[in-house]
C-alpha cells in the first residue's frame, strides 16, 4: 500500500513540478518578450507629470498586466490542484476532481500564450505599418535597423556636435547635425532660425518644462544634409557649467516625405546632451596633420586629405568648386607654366575634423568596381587653406564651430587670411595604387569574452585610411539590443597607418556584439577593403578565413 501510494504521489509530484516550471517560466519571459518586441526608447516628459508614451505601448502594457496575471491565476489553479490530489486519500471524486483542474490549468496555459502569440503579432505588424519605415529608419541607404545594426538615431544621424555627453564645451559654440540622408528644411528651419516646434535646445535640468533657448540662427548645406545652428546669446554661465539637451522631434521629415526617426517612438525619439563650460573659446583651430606630405611624390589616385586639432565648421570647410566652393583651393601647374584650378569636391567627415578632396575626373574602378578619381598626372599640386575674413558676413575661410579663424602659422594669434593661410606643394606621378588595405589589430579580439561595458572597440589598418568612407554605412556595430554608435579615426604617421573607432553607448550586459568593416571602407588611395582580408583568432593576418566572410571583416565574430 505505502509504495502504491509513493508511485502515486512521484506521478503527482513530477506532473506538479511541469505544470508550475510551464506557468513560471510563461510569467517570467512574458513581461520581456513584450517588452523586447516593443522598446520605442522614448522621452518622457517626467518634469511636466504628464507621459508622451505611444498608445501602443500603452496598450502593450495593460494587455502584458492582464495575461501576467491570468498567468498568475494559472498557476493558482495548478498549486490547488496538485494540493486537492494530494491530499485525496485516495478518494476518486477528489483525484477527478484534481485531474480536471489540472487539465482546464494546462488548456488555460495554452489559450494564454497563444493569445500572447498573436497580441505580439498584430502590435508588432502595428508598429511597422505606422512607424514610416516598416523597420528602416530613414528609408536611405545603409540607414536603417536591420539585424540589430543601430548608428546614432538608430541610423538616420551620421553624427553630430558637441557629440554625446561631450564635456567642457565652450559657451560660445555652434551646434551642428549631419543627416545620413537629405531632410526637409521646412523641418528644421525657419525664417533662417531653428525650427522651435521640431528642434528643442534647453538645459537638461530643466526639462522640456523649461525655458528654450529659442533665438538660434540656423543655416545648411547644399545638399540639405547638414545644419548648423548658431545661438544668439552665450550658453550656460561664466560662474558654473551646465548640461544641455538638443531634441529633436519625431515630425522631421527626409526630402523623401518620409519621417527621418521611423521606429523609434515619443514626441522627441533622439535627443543627447552635453555639458557647456564656462570658458568663451577664442583658440583658433590648427592643422595637425595633411596628406600628401610635403614635396612627396604620390600615385596621381591619392586623396587630399587636411586633418585638425578640433571640429570645424562645415559651412566653411566643404562643397563644391563647381558651385564657388574657394575656401581650399587645389591648383596643379608643370614647372615653368602657369598654374589651374582643379575641380572636384571637399567633404567634411571623422566628427568634423577632417577634410577631404576628391577631384572629378574619373580614372578606373577599384577592386569593388567603384569609381576612382584621379589629380592631373606628372604634375605640381599645391594645396590653399585660406583663414577667414571676419570682417565679412560670409565664411570666406576656416573656421571652428566657435567661429574662430584658421591659425594656419600656428602661432596662436588669429591675423586673418595671407598671414594665417596655410599651403604646400607635393608632386603626382602617372601611377596609380592598386593594394587593398589590410587590418593589422583589432580590439577587443576576435571571439573574446568578458569586454568592458565601456570597451574600446577599434582596428588598425596597414594605410592611411579616407575619412569620408568611415562611417556607419561601411562600419557597422550589431548586437542585441542596440545601441547608439559612431565612427572616428586617428592616423599614426610615423607608420602611415589608420585606427578606425566605434565610439558608442555602453554596452548591455550579456550580450554580445560583433562589429563589421565592410568592402566599402577605402584607404587614401580609393582602394576598398576587397578582397577581404585581416587577423584570426590567433592573431595571424589571413586573406579571408575566419575573420572575413563575403566582403565582410568580423571583428568579434565567427562567420557562418
Amino acid at each position: 500500500m505505502f509504495n502504491k501510494f509513493s508511485k502515486k504521489n512521484h506521478k503527482i509530484i513530477i506532473a506538479l513540478l511541469l505544470y508550475c516550471f510551464i506557468a513560471f517560466l510563461f510569467i517570467l519571459i512574458t513581461p520581456n518578450v513584450l517588452a523586447a518586441t516593443i522598446d520605442p526608447g522614448l522621452e518622457q516628459m517626467t518634469a511636466t507629470g504628464l507621459s508622451d508614451q505611444d498608445i501602443r505601448i500603452t496598450i502593450a502594457n495593460i494587455i502584458r498586466a492582464v495575461i501576467g496575471f491570468l498567468g498568475i491565476i494559472a498557476v493558482g489553479l495548478v498549486l490547488y490542484a496538485g494540493w486537492l490530489w494530494m491530499t485525496s486519500e485516495g478518494e476518486e471524486d477528489k483525484v477527478e476532481k484534481a485531474k480536471l483542474i489540472l487539465k482546464n490549468a494546462l488548456i488555460g496555459l495554452i489559450i494564454i500564450l497563444s493569445s500572447f502569440a498573436i497580441v505580439s503579432f498584430i502590435l508588432n505588424k502595428l508598429i511597422e505599418s505606422t512607424a514610416g519605415g516598416g523597420g528602416s529608419v530613414g528609408g536611405g541607404p545603409g540607414g536603417g535597423v536591420s539585424g540589430g545594426i543601430a548608428a546614432l538615431g538608430s541610423g538616420i544621424i551620421e553624427f553630430h556636435y558637441p557629440g554625446k555627453d561631450q564635456k567642457a564645451v565652450p559657451r560660445n559654440t555652434n551646434i551642428s547635425i549631419t543627416f545620413k540622408e537629405a531632410i526637409n528644411p521646412a523641418a528644421i528651419i525657419t525664417n533662417n532660425k531653428i525650427n522651435t516646434s521640431n528642434i528643442k535646445i534647453y538645459k537638461t535640468k530643466d526639462g522640456l518644462t523649461g525655458s528654450m533657448v529659442t533665438d538660434v540662427n540656423a543655416s545648411k548645406s547644399a545638399d540639405n544634409k547638414t545644419f548648423i545652428f548658431d545661438p544668439s546669446q552665450f550658453l550656460g554661465s561664466s560662474a558654473e557649467n551646465f548640461w544641455y539637451t538638443v531634441a529633436l522631434s519625431k515630425d522631421i521629415k527626409t526630402t523623401r516625405d518620409v519621417f527621418a526617426f521611423g521606429v523609434l517612438s515619443g514626441l522627441f525619439p533622439y535627443s543627447w546632451s552635453f555639458e557647456v563650460s564656462t570658458i568663451v573659446d577664442e583658440t583658433p583651430p590648427k592643422i595637425e596633420s595633411i596628406i600628401p606630405q610635403p614635396s612627396a611624390t604620390e600615385p596621381r589616385n591619392v586623396v587630399i586629405q587636411i586633418n585638425f586639432d578640433e571640429a570645424i565648421n562645415s559651412m566653411s570647410a566643404s562643397g563644391a568648386t563647381k558651385k564657388g566652393f574657394n575656401n581650399i583651393v587645389v591648383s596643379a601647374s608643370s614647372t615653368g607654366n602657369a598654374s589651374s584650378l582643379v575641380a572636384g569636391n571637399f567633404y567634411l567627415s571623422n566628427q568634423y575634423r577632417t577634410v577631404e578632396f576628391l577631384t572629378e575626373d574619373k580614372c578606373g574602378v577599384n577592386s569593388c568596381g567603384l569609381d576612382v578619381y584621379c589629380l592631373p598626372g606628372n604634375k605640381d599640386i599645391s594645396v590653399l587653406v585660406k583663414a577667414d575674413d571676419p570682417t565679412t558676413s560670409l565664411y570666406n575661410g576656416i573656421v571652428d564651430m566657435s567661429d574662430n579663424s584658421l591659425d594656419g602659422n600656428k602661432d596662436g594669434v588669429v591675423q586673418g587670411p595671407t598671414a594665417d593661410n596655410y599651403a604646400w606643394l607635393f608632386k603626382t606621378s602617372n601611377d596609380i595604387d592598386t593594394s587593398p588595405p589590410v587590418i593589422t589589430k583589432v580590439n577587443p579580439n576576435i571571439n573574446s569574452d568578458g569586454a568592458g561595458l565601456s570597451a574600446t572597440v577599434e582596428a588598425e589598418f596597414n594605410k592611411l585610411m579616407m575619412a569620408n568612407s568611415l562611417n556607419s554605412d561601411s562600419l557597422n556595430l550589431v548586437g542585441t539590443p542596440v545601441i547608439n554608435y559612431w565612427i572616428s579615426k586617428t592616423d599614426d604617421a610615423s607608420t602611415s597607418k589608420t585606427t578606425v573607432i566605434f565610439n558608442h553607448d555602453q554596452f548591455n550586459e550579456d550580450s554580445r556584439y560583433s562589429p563589421k568593416i565592410t568592402s566599402a571602407v577605402k584607404d587614401v588611395y580609393q582602394n576598398c577593403y576587397f578582397p577581404c582580408s585581416g587577423v584570426n583568432e590567433t592573431g595571424s593576418n589571413v586573406q579571408g578565413g575566419p575573420s572575413c566572410c563575403n566582403g565582410v571583416a568580423n571583428l568579434g565574430a565567427v562567420c557562418p
